[in-house]
């Protein structure tokens, strides 16, 4: 069978200018080895119509995040247009968490949490099998879903095939970080022990959080495609299995893996393991992404994060003293006044913060967040669930809102934040302060930044004037 694999267009309203590989679908592609299998990156080729009339498919499957439901939707509907035979199938969170919104789309079936082994028990089953017998999948007949068994998650890992990178050798050269490194993702891990009240992720193993092999990871590291520059760890939680971490750190330098890495990691895990981060840096560990989340410990403890601002801070000087590189995450809630976006400023101009984000605080279907919320909502255009805009209530009216959003993206990359430092680490005689370094950032690679994101920093500022109607009245 032909089966044409295709990753959706980027959303507009995106901020990111990071361009990661569609690993999701590099897994489903290994999955179904034997068969004709191509992949589309439609947020670098969109010519959907070439592909279906050249490739011929059979069977088309399109993953599914929230921002992207609606031109998922037109994709599946594309499809059938040109050919309604072709068995068109959705996976993805959002099919997970919020199957029914697919059940007027042009799908055949839905796929529920991992589909490592249903896809190709779905594709064998079109061959000359019941799909009916195919366990975690709706059907989608009439506008009816009709779902099938229920089976837990697979946890070994190691069983699963390398992802198909050679489907996106074409495109490799495309994936890239904010500042045009080369990358590719590597995941080791699924789950989460955590239960942040905005998170969802570890619904999607049961609660479980299972990990690879170091041998398996290594091995995985040796097959990367050389033009690669930085490996970036796509897990929920790397290094919360602290004994495998150091393990992996271990084996890393053995086998002179000469990459360089970023991972996530938590705050009281960085506190608790600072020699643990140590070992990593020498493996070659440059980028950490944190969550920190927030700057007051009131809203650490609405969201369940169990740290605390103490800790968050303690965490920082640990990594800059260390020398790892730390893109910090904040968490913009709808109901920030003023002074809550200064307090978020000056902490990551006192914390000598220098790759930050601020994504909004968005109620994903599936979080404990959106079960909350979801009666306050005032926007349910999907295309808007892009941490961006805010689907909720502001405090402030909506145009002050991203006004102060998209000065605290401006502020935390201007210029001169870069000359304060320098002097205030001339002026720091050794001391045992914040500016160790500038997480990576010289002022070419800010300059850089600024370059690619100050139209996506504009257009943060006037977000409020492309809201669906039902926001107007706080504009």
């Amino acid at each position: 069978m032909n089966i044409l694999l295709v990753k959706p267009p980027l959303n507009p309203h995106i901020l990111s200018t990071t361009l990661y590989e569609p690993l999701d679908l590099e897994y489903l592609a290994a999955a179904v080895r034997g068969h004709n299998v191509a992949i589309l990156d439609m947020r670098i080729d969109r010519n959907l119509e070439r592909k279906l009339r050249t490739f011929k498919p059979g069977l088309v499957g399109v993953p599914s995040y929230t921002c992207d439901v609606k031109t998922v939707k037109s994709i599946l509907a594309e499809v059938k247009t040109y050919d309604g035979s072709i068995n068109t199938v959705v996976g993805g969170i959002h099919t997970t968490f919020a199957p029914h919104d697919f059940r007027d789309a042009s799908a055949d079936a839905l796929f529920q949490g991992y589909a490592d082994r249903t896809f190709r028990a779905y594709v064998e089953a079109l061959e000359g099998g019941t799909v009916e017998d195919v366990p975690n999948i709706a059907l989608v007949r009439e506008n009816v879903l009709h779902f099938t068994e229920k089976e837990a998650p697979s946890g070994d890992l190691d069983a699963l095939p390398f992802p198909a990178r050679d489907l996106t050798r074409d495109y490799r050269r495309k994936y890239h970080d904010s500042i045009r490194n080369n990358l590719a993702l590597l995941m080791t891990s699924r789950g989460c022990p955590f239960r942040c009240t905005f998170c969802a992720c570890w619904k999607l193993m049961d609660g479980r959080y299972v990990t690879r092999s170091v041998s398996s990871i290594i091995e995985e590291m040796r097959a990367l495609p050389e033009e690669v520059d930085i490996v970036y760890f796509s897990d929920d939680n790397t290094v919360h299995n602290v004994k495998r971490a150091r393990e992996l750190a271990r084996a890393i330098r053995e086998n002179n893996i000469e990459k360089k890495f970023q991972m996530y990691a938590r705050a009281d895990l960085i506190v608790r393991h600072p020699d643990l981060f140590e070992d990593l840096r020498e493996a070659g560990v440059e980028y950490l992404t944190v969550g920190f989340e927030a700057v007051q410990d009131r809203d650490l403890d609405k969201y369940h994060k169990k740290t605390t601002v103490h800790m968050n801070s303690e965490a920082i000087r640990i990594l800059k003293r260390i020398g790892i590189f730390i893109n910090a995450h904040f968490i913009v809630d709808p109901d920030y006044t003023r002074d809550d976006f200064e307090h978020i400023l000056r902490y990551v101009r006192e914390k000598s913060l220098f790759r930050p984000a601020f994504p909004v605080l968005t109620p994903l279907p599936g979080t404990e967040l959106y079960e909350e919320t979801k009666n306050k909502l005032v926007i349910r255009d999907y295309d808007y669930y892009d941490f961006a805009h805010s689907v909720l209530p502001t405090r402030l009216r909506r145009k002050e809102f991203y006004k102060m959003l998209g000065r605290l993206y401006n502020k935390s990359y201007a210029l001169g934040r870069y000359f304060r430092f320098r002097k205030d680490r001339r002026n720091s005689g050794g001391k045992d302060f914040y500016a160790y370094n500038m997480d990576g950032i010289s002022l070419g690679l800010l300059i850089l930044i600024r370059f690619f994101a100050l139209p996506a920093f504009l257009r943060l500022r006037r977000a409020y004037r492309d809201e669906p109607g039902g926001t107007s009245a706080g504009k």
